[in-house]
Order: structure tokens, then sequence, then C-alpha cells
């Protein structure tokens, strides 16, 4: 039983470790598959989050103090020490390791093949989300990019509203100057 996409991502042990406990302890009172949905969507939310950074970067297991240890590593900093390499290889096999587990539990639960079953459809849903997304993205384009055409018309039309109200005003002043101050006899000097 394979599990997908983990090998290729750093993932926080302790959010894994808690959603597979989690995930186990609905499965043990579980009737139905959808009385373990949302442990598993915890579970695979976390295998396929980013870690978040950790302030403390002091060993928290026994097993990263005896890598640092054994490797001389003084610097608890380094991410890129033997230890620090070492112990994130060894979490993210203990993990796929209880991934494994898991998916064997469920599949002995409701059926040989369940959990592939599970991981193939969230597998299609999220390609539907993300299909779904890109066509929402382009609408939204296509929306801003209209309603930047309509703005520019009504700033057009505003535009040639203004000059034309400008021309009127010309045009008054102007009449109003002749009729003021123009010729009123026949002769005009």
């Amino acid at each position: 039983m394979g599990c997908g996409n983990l090998g290729n991502k750093v993932m926080d042990p302790l959010s894994i470790g808690l959603a597979i406990a989690g995930a186990k302890k609905l499965l043990d009172g579980a009737n139905d598959l959808k009385d373990i949905a949302g442990g598993l969507d915890k579970l695979f939310h976390a295998t396929e989050s980013k870690p978040k950074p950790t302030k403390q970067k002091k060993p928290k297991t026994r097993t990263q103090q005896l890598l640092r240890m054994k490797a001389g590593d003084a610097d608890y900093d380094d991410d890129t020490s033997i230890s620090a390499v070492a112990n994130d290889i060894l979490e993210q096999k203990k993990n796929e390791r209880a991934l494994e587990n898991l998916g064997i539990e469920i599949d002995n639960k409701f059926g040989i093949g369940t959990f592939e079953a599970i991981k193939a459809e969230r597998t299609k849903r999220l390609e539907a989300k993300k299909e779904q997304a890109v066509k929402d993205k382009e609408k939204a384009r296509i929306k801003q990019e209209a309603d930047a055409e309509y703005w520019d018309h009504i700033i057009v039309i505003l535009k040639n509203i203004g000059i034309l109200i400008l021309i009127s005003i010309v045009c008054v002043i102007v009449g109003w100057a002749m009729v003021t101050f123009g010729c009123k006899e026949a002769v005009c000097r």
C-alpha cells in the first residue's frame, strides 16, 4: 500500500501523528465510512500541508538527541546537518508506516481496497477542485476586463458631455458679449 506523494515533502510529525491517532480512534467505533471521514480529512490535510516553522530548534525526541550526539552535531539550528536530515527521513518513514497501517485497518474493517478507493476519490476531487478554481479565475479575469471596458466607455461619455457643456458655455458667453457689446446702430465704427 503506497502513500502517494508523501515521500517528497517534509511533514510536521506531530500533526500527522495526531491525525493518525484520531483516525484510528474513530475507526475503532466506526460503523460506516462517513464516521471516520473527518479524521481522514485531517490526516490527508496534515500530510499534504507545508510544515509550520518551529521556533525552538532543540531536539524534542530521544531519537533526535541520539542522532545529534552520534553525528557530533552541536548546532541545533542547522537543517542541513546529518542528524537533522536523518531525523526528517526517519520521521517521514515512521509516518508513512503509520499511514499504511491505518490503511490496512480500514481495509480490514470495510473491505480490501477501501483505503485506496478513498485516496483515489480524494485525488479525483482535488483535481476537480483545482480545475474549478482555474475556471473561476478565468471567469473573474473576463469579468474584470468587461468591467474595465464598461468604465472606460463611461469615462469617454462623461468626457464628451464635459466638452459639450464647455462649448455651450463658451457659445453663451460669446453670444452674450455680442449682444452686450455689439453694434446697435446701422453702421458700426
